[in-house]
């Protein structure tokens, strides 16, 4: 009577296991990587039609501005889109966030959600390579040096702060989050202590925040020219798993200009760390990889936890059971990519993938213990919000230290 209701117990568990299986991989989810916000248009003509003619437009510079974000942008800007008939089937849903109308003009600002696999056929078709691995939330410092050699991260001093409030985008393959600048964070971390890379600091900021990377990034004022011209310095390093990335650039300007060239310098910045993750994580629609994978499971908890971490990896195509055991399950996947592309789109859902040696078509899938569980605090508030610096922690600098994990 035992064994009989033993294996009842594993026919059932087994049940259940496939079916979370079949209803939670069946197709990954791709996030905000396919949705364009902050769409504008602006036509005249006649009012019967006018909202339709600006949906229509609006859908066509969405669709670019996707395009644009997940594709080289020279190979994006050399493809021909197909008509508004065509596109209209690729969205799935659309979100109106702003109008105006008058009897021969409407005005309006557009959020369009694509589909993600007629995107990616269309690419396909058109040999295009595109990355929609979406990143954790990138908690980005920007720290203002003054003429006088002054590092400002907290407070109104910090005149860099403004443009990264209206510049970090929220929907992107690597979304950007400021810190709300509060007590908490004013002590955590000084601006001399980010500029040195004090690893514990900046991870400790991050959990807080959900995070998974940290921008350090500075903008340094010279003093102005015998031209009248002044020189803004900008160096930013990423913080991540991996080896630390580091960018340099500058711009110049006159002086008078101070706002114009801060922006200036946000944009660069923000193009670099999009198209140094995009570029990393190109990939061929038309190109497919496969694995077989163990996944060491305890519980049906657990099991249901893994799913819906895979759930939201967008470059997982397919997932079939070869076997299953009360502690072990063994599955054969396809994905796009190769695979240390795929292991870190696993890395965003906080799983590790440990490719077996000597054979890298085999491997180990685990949920990531360093995971971090922290809960974000409230949107950072506007730069002139922000609370003064505080003293400066007593926590010495600690420079040239490894990559703080996520």
């Amino acid at each position: 009577m035992e064994l009989t209701i033993i294996r009842r117990h594993c026919r059932g568990l087994l049940a259940l296991l496939l079916l979370v299986l079949s209803t939670g991989l069946a197709s990954a989810q791709s996030g905000q990587v396919y949705t364009a916000s902050g769409i504008d248009v602006d036509i005249q003509g006649d009012i019967a039609t006018l909202r339709d003619q600006a949906m229509l437009e609006g859908q066509r510079r969405a669709l670019r501005k996707v395009l644009n974000d997940i594709a080289p942008p020279e190979r994006a800007a050399a493809l021909t889109l197909p008509s508004d008939d065509v596109i209209s089937t690729w969205v799935q849903d659309f979100e109106i966030e702003q109008e105006k109308t008058s009897a021969t003009r409407y005005i309006g600002r557009f959020t369009f959600r694509f589909m993600a696999e007629p995107v990616q056929q269309y690419l396909a078709g058109n040999s295009v390579q595109f990355a929609q691995i979406q990143t954790k939330r990138l908690l980005v410092l920007p720290i203002y040096t003054d003429e006088a050699g002054n590092s400002n991260l907290w407070g109104p001093t910090n005149l860099w702060l403004a443009p990264w409030a209206t510049k970090a985008p929220n929907v992107s393959l690597v979304p950007m989050q400021l810190p709300t600048g509060d007590v908490a964070d004013t002590e955590a971390l000084s601006a001399t202590q980010a500029l040195a890379g004090d690893l514990p600091r900046l991870t400790a900021l991050a959990q807080r925040y959900g995070a998974g990377d940290v921008l350090v990034t500075e903008v340094r004022a010279a003093p102005v020219r015998d031209d009248g011209m002044q020189d803004f310095a900008i160096t930013a390093t990423r913080y991540s798993r991996e080896s630390p990335q580091s960018f340099t650039d500058s711009v110049s300007g006159d002086p008078a200009t101070v706002d114009e060239l801060l922006a200036q310098s946000a944009d660069r910045t923000i193009a670099w760390v999009q198209s140094q993750w995009k570029q990393a994580n190109l990939v061929d629609a038309s190109k497919q990889s496969t694995m077989i994978i163990e996944v060491p499971i305890s519980t049906l908890r657990q099991w249901v936890d893994i799913k819906k971490q895979l759930g939201g990896v967008p470059s997982l195509k397919s997932v079939r059971m070869v076997s299953l055991t009360r502690t072990l399950a063994i599955l054969d996947i396809s994905f796009l990519g190769d695979v240390p592309q795929f292991q870190r789109s696993l890395a965003q859902q906080d799983l590790s993938l440990a490719t077996a040696l000597g054979d890298p078509n085999k491997g180990t899938l685990r949920q990531d213990p360093n995971a971090s569980v922290s809960q974000p605090p409230p949107p950072a508030p506007l730069p002139s919000q922000m609370n003064q610096p505080a003293v400066p922690g007593s926590a010495p600098a600690v420079p040239n230290q490894p990559a703080i994990p996520q």
